[in-house]
């Protein structure tokens, strides 16, 4: 199977599924900071995330400093941090690791080379973009945007 982000040279802006989730996770913990944990079958029908991958997410969330977790009835997820002090660039690189800039490949032409500047520039746009965007500014949107039930 062909994997083309791979293959145009510009895999580093790739954002996983697991990411996204992890994301998901934090904005519905950020929506309750202050207040009780948070259990994990309510982040899961929030970010709409199946429960055995949240499990994996959340223990990638507490490893890398950004949720505690606490057992019991009245237990769930917190976050670590104030929902602010977290970017999504933080998150990208606990869950999916750092970006890396790729090496070019051997043999690569006069083509990859006239082209390789602009993936450097795609990569560094989405790295800033990802550490300007916060936790704490997505659960103010969803704060504010409308829900409607039916």
């Amino acid at each position: 199977m062909r994997n083309s982000y791979r293959e145009e040279g510009d895999y580093a802006v790739h954002i996983s599924t697991r990411c996204r989730y992890a994301i998901k996770a934090l904005v519905r913990l950020a929506l309750s900071y202050g207040g009780p944990p948070v259990q994990s079958r309510d982040i899961a029908v929030f970010g709409a995330i199946p429960a055995k991958y949240l499990e994996q997410v959340m223990h990638d969330l507490r490893q890398g400093g950004l949720v505690t977790s606490t057992r019991g009835k009245n237990g769930g997820y917190v976050l670590a941090l104030p929902p602010d002090a977290i970017s999504f660039a933080q998150v990208r690189e606990i869950v999916d690791g750092p970006f890396v800039d790729p090496e070019r490949m051997p043999g690569a032409g006069q083509a990859d080379a006239l082209v390789e500047p602009v993936w450097r520039d795609v990569r560094q746009a989405v790295r800033e973009v990802l550490a300007g965007a916060t936790i704490g500014a997505a659960a103010e949107r969803a704060r504010s945007t409308p829900t409607y039930a039916i």
